[in-house]
């Protein structure tokens, strides 16, 4: 059996849509092929627009629907709508689990990076005291990985940290599906 040719394979074409301030209060647009809102992809929806109100079939436009003429400059760019539909339509429970999840990935990324972070402090003080630094620490000091794993620990304290509030909230709406001092029993669940 032949292959098909690859021009039947082709995912679904790129478009721009875009509405005027007089479309849009009829909440109509255009979709035109094209990846970005550019001169090209502008023009070919003004000809969309004009083949519209030319076209005695299509009612939605006439040669009256811009009274005030239209230009390039008029059209305005209707942005898809964001593809985070799932998180929406999740349960708040499945949504409290993940962020659960997420907030212990960040503490285990925390405490790993606090242990190496934790043996530079002598060194960290050292830097504030007016007495030299010892050889020992001049190495450590000079140490191209000094720099990388404080930034390291400040990045991860600070992810956590700015996380734990959602983490808080999340952990409101499991705990009570996670009863304290319950057997597995109580839930009919099997040992």
């Amino acid at each position: 059996m032949p292959v098909p040719p690859t021009h039947h394979l082709i995912m679904p074409r790129a478009t721009v849509k875009y509405t005027t301030k007089d479309l849009k209060e009829l909440g109509l647009f255009v979709e035109v092929s094209g990846r970005t809102d550019n001169d090209r992809t502008r023009n070919k929806a003004l000809e969309e627009i004009q083949r519209r109100m030319d076209d005695p079939e299509d009612e939605s436009l006439n040669e009256n629907s811009f009274a005030d003429g239209l230009s390039v400059e008029d059209l305005i760019v209707v942005e898809p709508p964001p593809e985070e539909k799932s998180a929406v339509e999740e349960p708040e429970i499945i949504r409290a689990v993940k962020a659960i999840a997420n907030l212990a990935s960040l503490r285990v990324t925390l405490e790993e990076t606090y242990k190496q972070a934790i043996d530079l402090r002598p060194v960290i003080e050292a830097l504030f005291s007016p007495e030299p630094l010892t050889p020992e620490q001049i190495e450590k000091a000079t140490d191209k990985n000094f720099a990388k794993i404080l930034m390291k620990f400040a990045e991860a304290k600070a992810a956590r940290d700015k996380f734990l509030p959602t983490a808080e909230e999340a952990w409101e709406i499991l705990a009570p599906a996670l009863p304290k001092g319950e057997t597995k029993e109580d839930y009919g669940i099997d040992e």
